[in-house]
């Protein structure tokens, strides 16, 4: 049984969000097509299809459809549509002067209506070229979308007008009235391209995120081949290559140390501003820097495989997610394209036949205006633009989100559920408690496990020695170091033997206790003996996040109910749920009982968002309404995750949920201001303020509007980057 193949491609040509929902009804029903999510935000479709065939009539039935698939599209940035608005313009202000300016009766009556019709003919065939293969492809397919309206409307514009201006006896025969539309062509066109620029400045600032996580990879690598170093394009990298990096270079590709020892700066993946010491057989990773020494590698991931792509990846990814929301408004646009064109045919028969004078050049004029004004651009952009900035903002603040459906999910959620180690604290050993006996300072107990411990490779030691190094102590080196497996180190230092490990250790060696201390907090108690007398006790645990109980209050505020499930053991789960003040609490439960928790909570009612980071949280991630990794964890649990909070900070949980709160809101005013808009405008270009007496709506001055309506959402999708 073959699996079916996901393809992602940038697809060129669409114009508006209409054109997007073209492609994916256009595709529906081809048969081996799977799946089919087209975004005009991001010019991106995904396609998932049985085989390479099906995506070969894939291809061809977009191209019938009059757009292009490609691997990168060459797009016509802003630029290019600011100097066509700027050419159009110029064009459309010769004509008006032509039209309704000092020239109108210069040369002659019908030389300038010919003049009129010579300048406006490169705007409507060439610059708006694409508005009339709209009409063409809604003729040839029926499919229809917002460049349809401005085709008809600039289409019956300039037919009307040429006809009028070449043969005027015989309009004048017909009974049509004398009046050209050229300057309305012009302008039209002209505010529609300057509507297209501020989309495309709102998409590129939209997509900075992506972008910016794109400029972090390395350009060129430096590999071994043919017995020799060579530079070669990161591109160009293999799996199995051997590849070297000098001191303060970007690692190009993921792999593992063959040579070498170095620290590495990994704050692009972890958060954690130290550097990472690395030597041979650990893993490097792309977009990581390195530090002082070099360090040679195996190449294990490449292109599209690395950590850094992936990343790169699911953000392009969410955002070509749609929402439910986004799919209701994809389909009033469906229908509402062509009830447009019904209700501008309407207009024009109306207008014709109960209109008292000029019957065909009002007929004309208000068909036009509700063709323009009613060109819902707004309402296409009205999620998708919001969606992007939402996700592109995100990733930025170092939260990936897995599309717009997982905003919605957002909103709702009333229940989290927290795991333990590596979520509410730390996930990492650190000296949580120094006691020591009388006449023994805590900075010297530090100092006598830190000297000894130095030379040890255990996570507990590194902790202690770590902790000294933040006390600024001087450490001294050992005569004698033996290690005792399981237990601990017996080592000599100034003169004098020592024990650092268990107490079990301490009474095998049959070390005196004349002082009791007992530790204060949970965690890896590590006790020190001199010369046979005990002298103190460390204590090594999981530190609580710093941000955390801070967190947990505001979500308390929000009124969410916290549970923290563990599988750590109860005293632990006490603890830790007594200082964050959460009420609900599990301990020592396993993987499987995780999501059995969720699936309860979920039965009474609750929207559950889980929160984890390792491998036994997978299964309740899975199961939960909301699922949230943190980027620190297991693949695993990342995998199954709907937001991965790239660098573990906790408060970026209620980041997320105040995002996507605000975000929901934003669609929701923008779907609003869409709707009104034409709702109110509609009747108004059709001419319905005329019979009580008010003014008619001239094409140019509905251009205007239609234009400013696509604006006004756009602006107000772009607020969500202040939300966080």
């Amino acid at each position: 049984m073959s699996s079916s193949l996901t393809i992602d491609k940038k697809v060129g040509g669409m114009s508006c969000a209409g054109c997007a929902a073209n492609i994916e009804k256009g595709l529906k029903g081809l048969e081996g097509l799977e799946k089919v999510s087209v975004n005009f935000a991001t010019e991106s479709a995904q396609f998932i299809v049985r085989d390479e065939d099906v995506f070969s009539r894939v291809h061809q039935k977009v191209e019938e459809l009059g757009f292009t698939l490609d691997d990168e599209v060459v797009a016509v940035s802003e630029d290019g549509d600011l100097k066509k608005f700027f050419i159009s313009i110029t064009l459309s202000v010769i004509i008006f002067l032509f039209a309704m300016g000092p020239l109108m009766h210069w040369p002659s009556h019908r030389a300038n209506w010919f003049i009129q019709m010579i300048l406006s003919a490169p705007i409507w065939l060439w610059i708006g070229i694409s508005f009339q293969r709209s009409v063409l492809s809604f003729i040839k397919t029926g499919q229809s979308n917002m460049n349809t309206l401005i085709g008809i409307g600039t289409s019956a514009a300039y037919l009307y007008s040429a006809f009028v201006t070449i043969f005027t006896e015989y309009s004048i025969s017909l009974g049509f009235t004398q009046r050209v539309y050229f300057e309305a062509v012009g302008f039209i066109i002209s505010f529609v391209f300057l509507g297209h620029y501020f989309e495309s400045k709102a998409k590129k600032k939209a997509k900075e995120a992506l972008n910016s996580l794109l400029e972090i990879g390395a350009k060129e690598a430096t590999v071994y081949r043919n017995e020799s170093w060579t530079q070669v394009a990161m591109t160009d990298v293999e799996v199995g290559d051997l590849v070297r990096v000098r001191p303060g270079e970007k690692i190009p590709v993921d792999g593992k140390i063959t040579k070498g020892k170095s620290s590495v700066d990994e704050s692009m993946i972890s958060g954690e501003p130290i550097p990472v010491q690395k030597e041979m057989g650990q893993s490097l990773f792309a977009g990581t820097i390195n530090g002082e020494g070099i360090l040679e590698f195996k190449a294990q991931k490449v292109g599209k495989d690395t950590f850094l792509s992936q990343i790169v990846s699911f953000v392009e990814s969410a955002q070509n997610s749609k929402p439910q929301i986004q799919r209701l408004a994809d389909t009033i646009s469906g229908y509402f394209v062509p009830a447009v064109i019904l209700i501008s045919i309407v207009t024009f028969i109306a207008w014709f036949i109960f209109s008292t004078d000029a019957k065909w050049g009002n007929a004309i004029s208000n068909m036009i205006a509700v063709l323009v004004i009613a060109c819902p651009c707004a309402l296409g952009l009205a999620t998708p633009t919001a969606v992007v900035v939402a996700t592109g903002r995100a990733s930025i603040k170092g939260l990936l989100i897995g599309g717009g459906e997982v905003i919605e999910k957002g909103v709702s959620i009333d229940t989290i559920i927290f795991d333990k180690t590596g979520t509410l604290t730390a996930g990492k050993p650190e000296v949580t408690e120094v006691q020591t006996v009388a006449g023994i300072s805590e900075d010297e107990l530090v100092k006598i496990a830190a000297s000894i411990e130095a030379y040890s490779e255990h996570p507990i030691a590194k902790a202690i020695v770590k902790y000294a190094h933040q006390l600024e102590l001087e450490l001294d080196d050992p005569d004698m170091f033996e290690n005792i497996s399981g237990k601990g180190i017996e080592a000599e230092l100034n003169d004098c033997d020592y024990l650092v490990g268990s107490r079990a250790l301490l009474e095998s060696k049959n070390v005196s206790f004349s002082e009791e201390l007992v530790p204060r907090t949970i965690g890896s108690h590590i006790y020190i003996a001199r010369d046979g007398s005990f002298i103190g006790l460390i204590v090594v645990g999981d530190k609580i996040k710093p941000e955390a109980a801070q967190v947990i209050e505001k979500f308390h505020q929000l009124g969410i109910e916290t549970w923290l499930i563990t599988g750590d053991n109860q005293a632990v789960a006490k603890e830790v749920a007594d200082q964050l003040k959460i009420k609900n609490f599990a301990a020592s439960v396993l993987p499987l009982d995780k999501a059995a928790y969720v699936e309860k909570l979920k039965k009474n009612g609750a929207q559950v968002a889980m929160i984890g980071d390792g491998v036994n949280d997978a299964p309740a991630l899975a199961k939960a309404d909301l699922s949230m990794a943190m980027g620190t964890g297991t693949d695993v649990a990342i995998n199954a995750s709907d937001v991965t909070i790239v660098h573990g900070e906790l408060d970026k949980v209620y980041e997320f949920l105040i995002l996507s709160r605000e975000t929901l809101k934003i669609i929701k005013q923008n779907l609003f201001l869409s709707f009104i808009y034409n709702s109110l405008l509609i009747p108004v270009a059709a001419g319905v303020l005329y019979i009580f007496g008010g003014p008619l709506m001239s094409p140019v001055f509905a251009s205007i509007a239609m234009g400013m309506s696509s604006i006004s959402v756009v602006s107000n999708s772009l607020r969500i980057r202040n939300v966080i």
